[in-house]
């Protein structure tokens, strides 16, 4: 068990890294063009595989936690207790990471796929994902206001309404609303905080510590959001109207160039 979980946590780590390298290829080359697929593939299979190792990695540690953490210690109940409950809430944190990842992804490629089969964004399992999504981001939401974690209420926040948006997709795309492209687009920029929020929150978090003390050190993790969640809302903006990622006048009689859907269909 011990050897499983640090065999997952290693692959967790290697894969993202590699995906803080990724994420920006497909994001600053031309929208459907060959480098775009093949770099937004290769960053999907490494994100999914950073997703899923941390989301087996937590349910583990949520299972038993002094086993994984503390392996053959003996501890004073109380202290056992706990470390327990820290623990386990820490690792409701990094699950509902995962899942925040792994939903991003799986929507921004089936928002990809709709268009050429109708229906792909209400599969059954994606619907799991943005309600488990959801129901995560109220537990944190809730452990961080009874405890009084600001962190986890912002986290828990952002996660809830990503869930609402996400649902919001598979709605309209039921109606044939649905703006696939902003769709596509924003849930990869999505999955992409995830990673950069785990990065600067975690990995980075022991090298920044010297420049960030006390109560700056929240910066590395909510500027990632901050930033993303402006992205998305400039690239919504900018390509509303359009769900078949055509030309498209805009409000002032400006005509945007966007990228086609069917050049993208291989993400």
């Amino acid at each position: 068990m011990l050897l499983l979980h640090k065999t997952l946590v290693q692959l967790h780590i290697i894969c993202g890294a590699a995906s803080l390298l990724l994420f920006w290829m497909p994001v600053l080359s031309r929208k459907g063009s060959r480098w775009h697929i093949c770099s937004g593939q290769l960053y999907n299979v490494a994100m999914t595989v950073v997703g899923v190792c941390g989301l087996l990695a937590s349910v583990m540690v949520l299972m038993d936690p002094l086993a994984i953490r503390h392996p053959g210690a003996v501890i004073e109940a109380e202290r056992a207790a706990n470390l327990a409950w820290r623990y386990r809430t820490f690792s409701l944190f990094l699950l509902m990471l995962s899942v925040l990842v792994l939903t991003s992804l799986r929507h921004g490629t089936l928002s990809l796929r709709e268009r050429r089969q109708p229906g792909a964004l209400s599969a059954p399992s994606h619907q799991a994902l943005v309600l488990s999504l959801g129901v995560l981001g109220l537990m944190v939401g809730a452990l961080g206001g009874l405890r009084g974690q600001m962190l986890l209420l912002i986290f828990g926040g952002i996660s809830i309404s990503a869930a609402v948006g996400l649902q919001r997709d598979l709605w309209a795309a039921r109606r044939g609303e649905a703006n696939l492209l902003t769709a596509h687009l924003g849930s990869m920029l999505g999955s992409g905080i995830g990673a950069y929020t785990g990065f600067f929150a975690f990995g980075g978090a022991r090298y920044l510590a010297d420049w960030l003390p006390g109560q700056w050190q929240i910066i590395p993790w909510v500027l990632p959001s901050v930033i993303g969640l402006v992205a998305i809302r400039r690239l919504k903006r900018r390509y509303q109207g359009s769900s078949t990622g055509g030309s498209s006048a805009g409000s002032a009689g400006r005509t945007v160039r966007q990228p086609s859907l069917d050049t993208q269909a291989g993400v």
